[in-house]
């Protein structure tokens, strides 16, 4: 089952974007969320995906999801919440995307109290495994029919067994 998900107020400009406020908020609403989707499947596997400030808020709710939550990917993310892949809880694989054409690339790595989300998940200094960005055009292109990102996505949503080598692809 997929399940689509905006159970938060995004932020409405730069200045509400540049702050974690919204992101911290909508990674509660998600937490509460994936603790019933636990409770009631209890096997099922959880990836969260997310893109560009949605991204943020997946990684953020990682930090506190329950175990189902296998795998993290972030497309075009802004931040983590942490500086590096390893430094998120839980043993879950995070995933990244980040296409050369990608305004995001622009970004400056800031973390400042209230201000700025450190180092991109895109940033291979970050440690995230990545995926394929070959037929990715900007910063919406992610998931157009015919990227790589798009197969690469379904892969790790799958579970397939291919899913660790999808970052060779590159």
């Amino acid at each position: 089952a997929v399940l689509a998900w905006l159970g938060y107020d995004p932020p409405d400009g730069v200045l509400t974007a540049a702050g974690g406020v919204s992101a911290r908020r909508g990674a509660a609403g998600l937490v509460t969320l994936l603790r019933e989707l636990a409770g009631r499947r209890p096997v099922a596997t959880i990836t969260l995906v997310g893109h560009s400030y949605g991204a943020l808020v997946v990684a953020l709710a990682a930090a506190e999801a329950p175990s189902q939550v296998t795998d993290v990917v972030s497309l075009g993310g802004v931040g983590a919440g942490v500086q590096r892949a390893d430094d998120l809880t839980g043993g879950r694989r995070f995933w990244a995307a980040e296409a050369p054409t990608d305004w995001i690339r622009r970004v400056p790595p800031v973390r400042l109290p209230g201000l700025g989300f450190g180092r991109r998940p895109g940033d291979p200094a970050f440690g995230a495994r990545p995926l394929p960005v070959g037929g990715v055009a900007g910063h919406d292109g992610y998931l157009a029919p015919g990227s790589a990102a798009l197969v690469a996505v379904a892969a790790v949503v799958l579970g397939s067994a291919d899913a660790d080598r999808i970052g060779d692809v590159r």
